[in-house]
């Protein structure tokens, strides 16, 4: 009978890395659906057959993915904590947004939210549910926060605008990184927290309707 031989401890270490740094990466810039064994052994430039013996297969490998990214949001979020006297929204949404844009655990170029959201819409119920838990958890946090600060909005258009925020903040797919044009970047955390101020701001309503009331219709416009 043959026996596996083991590796070294730091071996081990460094060939998991590995392995999650690929998985990673192919998450990022090709979705969760172009992960298998054989792809993550290719981008690591290992055996393929590793993936099986530290992970045991590919929801194996996602779960450790899934944790490794969701330390590194809530480790940012603990910030949350000390926005309970806040007497301003800006410092709350700083708090709230900015593991939003943390990079990914192994892929720099990437964000952890991205990870996290192919994850959740392609991985197994249990880490779906698990996911979701911690955001709505986060969610119900940065409302009760908010809350108090901004009294114009009821508790469920506060929800609807948060919702939006966030959304603003995951952006529409394709969601490959790739050279942005002079300016911060659209997921950059400066961008995002002039937009969710103005999200959250009535005041910049008038403006909205005053220029969607000077538009020409598409009547008199065709006449």
């Amino acid at each position: 009978m043959t026996t596996r031989r083991s590796m070294s401890p730091a071996m081990e270490d460094t060939t998991r890395n590995r392995l999650l740094q690929a998985a990673e990466r192919i998450l990022v810039e090709q979705g969760v659906h172009a992960l298998t064994v054989r792809h993550v052994g290719k981008v690591a430039d290992l055996n393929a057959t590793l993936v099986t013996y530290h992970f045991g297969g590919v929801a194996q490998l996602l779960a450790e993915l899934c944790e490794c990214n969701l330390a590194v949001m809530l480790r940012g979020w603990q910030a949350l904590d000390r926005q309970v006297a806040a007497s301003e929204v800006d410092p709350v949404l700083k708090a709230w947004l900015a593991p939003l844009c943390a990079p990914a655990a192994f892929h720099p170029q990437g964000r952890a939210v991205i990870v996290l959201d192919e994850i959740a819409a392609h991985g197994s119920p249990e880490i779906s549910a698990r996911l979701m838990d911690e955001m709505v958890g986060i969610a119900r946090r940065v409302q009760e926060l908010l809350g108090p600060l901004l009294p114009h909005l009821s508790a469920t258009e506060l929800r609807a605008r948060l919702r939006f925020i966030a959304g603003a903040a995951l952006g529409p797919p394709p969601r490959v990184p790739s050279p942005e044009p002079a300016g911060p970047a659209l997921d950059s955390l400066p961008y995002l927290l002039r937009f969710a101020a103005a999200a959250l701001d009535d005041r910049v309503k008038p403006a909205v309707r005053a220029a969607a009331g000077s538009r020409p219709s598409a009547e008199a416009s065709a006449g």
